[in-house]
């Protein structure tokens, strides 16, 4: 009888141990000099444990999840949940994380986020709390993609009405958008424009 070769069986607990030591690797490998933060927050679906009197119950809630990665190399430095989705949160979390890690925070040239208001605000937002907490400014690298973003979405929704989820609209222009590339090319005059 001829014996098989378990090495080639993929099974959850493989998996699991796999992903258990990369992520290790990942949180251990720590930058050399970083030039550059860039961090950006998601809410997530997660699972937690709430103790009731003296026993603990899963339930699953919406909580924030940060990740901060750094240039250059775009290594992967952490991840935390902060407290609060405010400002002083994240920078708390964001300082907490640098110093756990032990990163020198006086090679930190720039960071980068989206353009959310808690995160570019003038007075208190998330960088500016970061440059008074490093005692100096940095260059701000704000993502152009999502300021182009909320105007279009906001002209789409006027327009169209609001969408019934991330792949579904409920007016005529999203219905043609989502079989666009389907569509004939119409032929068609182009308009001048005279220079003033």
């Amino acid at each position: 009888m001829k014996e098989e070769d378990s090495s080639q069986i993929i099974d959850r607990s493989k998996i699991r141990r796999e992903r258990k030591r990369v992520r290790k690797d990942l949180q251990t490998s720590e930058p050399e000099a970083v030039t550059g933060l860039y961090f950006d927050g998601r809410k997530d679906r997660t699972k937690m444990q709430v103790k009731k009197g003296t026993k603990y119950y899963p339930v699953t809630g919406m909580e924030e999840h940060v990740t901060v990665v750094s240039e250059p190399d775009s290594k992967y430095v952490g991840h935390f949940s902060p407290l609060a989705g405010d400002s002083k949160s994240i920078a708390r979390g964001m300082t907490y994380l640098l110093q756990r890690k032990g990163i020198a925070t006086d090679t930190i040239l720039a960071i980068g986020c989206d353009g959310t208001n808690v995160n570019t605000g003038v007075k208190s937002s998330v960088i500016r709390l970061l440059e008074l907490k490093l005692g100096r400014p940095l260059q701000w690298l704000i993502c152009l993609l999502h300021a182009n973003e909320l105007p279009l979405r906001h002209l789409l929704q006027k327009l169209d009405g609001v969408t019934r989820g991330p792949t579904s609209f409920s007016g005529p222009i999203g219905k043609a958008i989502q079989a666009c590339e389907n569509m004939p090319v119409v032929a068609f005059s182009p308009i001048s424009l005279s220079a003033r």
